[in-house]
């Protein structure tokens, strides 16, 4: 058990540092493109390519996954280490509720203003909304950390 725990010491923060640069990129990207392009044109850009990788994770499923093996596969890959996450399963509906956020930490400490956490929070869930739709499973994003609420919280169902 001590040796689990001491590469789950090392692996965790290594992967939050690796979404950590995702989100640098990605708010530096979205600020640099708003200079050139009307910020509605850059979010719905991003929003689009966003959802598009959502359907790629999507099909790495397999296209065969319900909420409950979605929330599964989040423990059992690391999520739930990473994200500090709780996951509630039922048989028609799913919850996963994420305490921590790389992406939201790194925002803060490049100095982004609440207005952008929140901007930039909303675009990622598109990532989430975009597996939901390609697996056809209902999901609600009914809190968010970028938002300045306690958790991030994805209920998920059966259609």
């Amino acid at each position: 058990m001590a040796k689990e725990l001491s590469r789950k010491a090392t692996w965790v923060p290594r992967v939050r540092e690796a979404i950590k640069d995702r989100a640098r990129w990605f708010a530096l990207l979205y600020r640099s493109f708003c200079k050139y392009f009307p910020p509605d044109i850059v979010e719905e850009a991003a929003r689009e390519a966003i959802r598009k990788f959502g359907h790629l994770k999507a099909n790495e499923d397999g296209g065969e996954i319900g909420p409950a093996l979605w929330v599964e596969k989040h423990k059992t890959r690391g999520g739930a280490l990473v994200f500090e996450s709780e996951v509630i399963r039922g048989s028609e509906v799913c919850e996963q509720r994420m305490n921590f956020c790389p992406l939201v930490e790194a925002w803060k400490e490049m100095g982004c203003s609440k207005k952008e956490i929140d901007l930039f929070c909303h675009i990622a869930t598109e990532g989430d909304r975009g597996r939901a739709e390609k697996l056809g499973i209902s999901l609600e994003i009914a809190s968010r950390i970028g938002k300045g609420e306690k958790c991030c919280r994805l209920i998920l169902k059966k259609p």
